[in-house]
């Protein structure tokens, strides 16, 4: 992001100096006409500066709003970008908590069966992770319950 700043400022300098550069140009020519001109070309190059400084007042009013709309457009930027941040993180929290609890629930049914207890059923959301895990691990529970591996809870 910082050389997205620095590059788009970098950029609306360097236009910015190129059109005064230009505009320079031409009034500098104009200048150098009014000095060697005849007085029936005095009123076309006094009308003509006329005009190039209407024409120089409204490109400058344009190029001295362009860092203005440039820090709008950067705000804008930043705005969506923390926006996006924030998504993903809500995202990744919301999913993170469909594989943690259910990896906690069946953690705990295989420790009470490595201790011989009989555990309940291990109940995952609907949205869950590890589905078929939990079955396979209910159907080893009844296996060991059948058989007479576990101690009833009670």
């Amino acid at each position: 992001m910082y050389f997205l700043n620095l590059s788009g400022e970098l950029i609306i300098g360097m236009q910015t100096d190129t059109v005064l550069t230009e505009l320079s140009i031409v009034e500098k020519t104009i200048r150098h006409l009014g000095e060697t001109s005849t007085k029936d070309m005095a009123d076309g190059i006094r009308r003509l500066n006329d005009v190039l400084d209407s024409f120089a007042d409204a490109v400058l009013l344009v190029y001295l709003e362009a860092p203005q709309r440039w820090n709008q457009a950067k705000l804008l930027l930043f705005a969506c970008l923390f926006g996006v941040l924030i998504g993903t993180a809500l995202l990744a929290l919301l999913y993170s908590h469909k594989i943690a609890g259910p990896l906690f629930r069946i953690r705990t049914c295989i420790d009470m069966l490595a201790e011989g207890k009989d555990p309940q059923h291990v109940r995952l959301r609907k949205n869950d992770e590890f589905k078929e895990l939990a079955e396979s691990l209910e159907i080893l529970r009844m296996i060991l319950k059948n058989r007479g591996f576990l101690q009833s809870e009670k």
